[in-house]
C-alpha cells in the first residue's frame, strides 16, 4: 500500500461515503482509530488495548506506551514480542488525540468499540474495513484489497524509505531488524536505476 492509498482509506472512514443505508453506526466512529494506526504503525491488537493511562510524559515529551494487546477476546498483559515500548507523540498525533471525542467506558479505552468495549478485529474487518476497501476498489481508488495490518507494513516501509535506520524503526515498531528485513520491507514497484 502506498501513502496515497492509506490516505484514501483514512479519508473514506472519516467521510462515511461507503456506509450502507442499513448500517446502524457510521464508519467515521472508527476513523480516529484507523488514522492512529496509520500514524504509529502499531499492531491493531495493540491499538485495541490502549487506554488513556498509556499516554505518558517523560521530561518534556509525551509518549504512547505499548505494553499489552487485545486479541481473540483476550486482553494479553504483553505485546506480541513481550516488550514494552514508548512511541513519541509528534504534533500530528497530538492533534488527533486532542480532537477525538472521548467515550466513557469501563476500561478507559482510547478506541472503544461502538458498544464501548474492546474492538473485535474480525467483526470490525467484516462490517467496516471490508466495506470501505471494496468501495474504494470499485471506485478505482485502490488497486487491490488490503488488510488493516497493511497500515503497519506501510508505516514501517515509509520510515525506512525516508532514511530511518532499521534498528530505530525496529525499536519503535516492536520488531527485530531481521523481522523488518524479512517481512516488512516491501520492494518498490517503480524505480530508476542510477547512472554511473
Amino acid at each position: 500500500m502506498n501513502p496515497h492509498e492509506v490516505k484514501a482509506i483514512v479519508s473514506a472512514f472519516y467521510s462515511d461515503e461507503y456506509v450502507k443505508p442499513s448500517s446502524i453506526y457510521p464508519h467515521s466512529y472508527y476513523a480516529p482509530m484507523i488514522d492512529f494506526i496509520s500514524l504509529v504503525g502499531c499492531r491493531p491488537s495493540e491499538c485495541h488495548a490502549l487506554t488513556w493511562d498509556d499516554i505518558k510524559r517523560n521530561n518534556d515529551r509525551l509518549y504512547i506506551r505499548f505494553n499489552k494487546a487485545y486479541s481473540q477476546g483476550i486482553l494479553l498483559p504483553h505485546t506480541k514480542t513481550h516488550e514494552i515500548r514508548l512511541f513519541p507523540i509528534n504534533q500530528q498525533l497530538k492533534t488527533l488525540l486532542n480532537t477525538m471525542a472521548t467515550s466513557e467506558n469501563k476500561h478507559n479505552l482510547i478506541f472503544p468499540s461502538v458498544s464501548l468495549g474492546y474492538v473485535n478485529q474480525k467483526t470490525f474487518n467484516r462490517r467496516y474495513w471490508k466495506t470501505i476497501v471494496s468501495g474504494l476498489i470499485e471506485d478505482e481508488r485502490l488497486e487491490k484489497a488490503f488488510r488493516p495490518y497493511s497500515l503497519r507494513h506501510t508505516f514501517i516501509t515509509r520510515l525506512i524509505r525516508d532514511g530511518w535506520d532499521i534498528a530505530t524503526v525496529a525499536r519503535i515498531s516492536g520488531n527485530s531488524p531481521e523481522t523488518i528485513i524479512k517481512h516488512y520491507l516491501a520492494a518498490k514497484n517503480e524505480f530508476d536505476i542510477p547512472e554511473l
